[in-house]
């Protein structure tokens, strides 16, 4: 795998851990307003984007454990941390946990993508 798809791998799990740790940790109060609104359609839809945030947080902690493991350009707690934020994100009512671990292995990311060559 060539350099640039790893920075593209890189950024893209920076984005999605910062940004979907923001929203799971802002979920269950999203989830508390349209509860007590009576929109079952708004209740529905963010449960289910929700759950499918938490999922691909932990699929790209996966992801990006196994290709940096391989090259060594980025640590591996950021990975960690996102493994760890989208597992525990999953349990119900620790989702803002997860969000804060996730946050933090999204900021890594984004913070590690100096350690590539500027010349890609």
């Amino acid at each position: 795998m060539d350099s640039k798809k790893l920075k593209n791998l890189a950024n893209w799990n920076g984005i999605v851990g910062l940004g979907g740790g923001i929203l799971t940790l802002f979920s269950g109060g999203l989830l508390l307003g349209a509860s007590t609104n009576g929109r079952m359609l708004a209740f529905n839809l963010i449960v289910l984007i929700s759950f499918l945030v938490k999922v691909a947080i932990l699929v790209l902690g996966i992801i990006g454990l196994v290709k940096f493991n391989k090259y060594p350009v980025i640590s591996k707690s950021p990975s960690v941390l996102m493994i760890i934020g989208g597992s525990i994100a999953i349990i119900p009512l620790l989702g803002w946990i997860g969000g804060i671990i996730s946050i933090v292995g999204g900021s890594l990311y984004l913070g590690a993508l100096k350690n590539f060559h500027s010349d890609l």
